[in-house]
């Protein structure tokens, strides 16, 4: 049977809590803002969750597509069973105290 749509958002909003739970330590101990990242886009992929910064940039196509996507500045992946936390270019550029 296939999930619903509000199963699907149900798991996306209870993965995206775990996951802030895991990097709220993380954002302390490394001066960067908890705060802005609550305000960060959130997906799950692959069993990598991604924390990213919306593009401001109005799209216009093909054109500037590539200013359109938004800026991962946090990842999570597991790796021999420990969660490992990688920052980005992005990550002091929008998550800075």
């Amino acid at each position: 049977m296939k999930p619903s749509l509000e199963q699907n958002t149900m798991e996306k909003a209870l993965q995206k809590s775990m996951a802030l739970e895991i990097v709220k330590k993380y954002c302390s101990e490394n001066n960067l803002s908890f705060k802005k990242l609550l305000s960060q886009r959130f997906e799950l992929v692959y069993g990598t969750a991604v924390f990213a910064q919306e593009s401001n940039v109005k799209p216009m196509g093909l054109t500037n597509d590539k200013e359109t996507m938004p800026k991962p500045t946090l990842i999570l992946t597991s790796k021999d069973n420990n969660i490992v936390i990688e920052q980005t270019e992005y990550t002091k550029q929008y998550l800075s105290e």
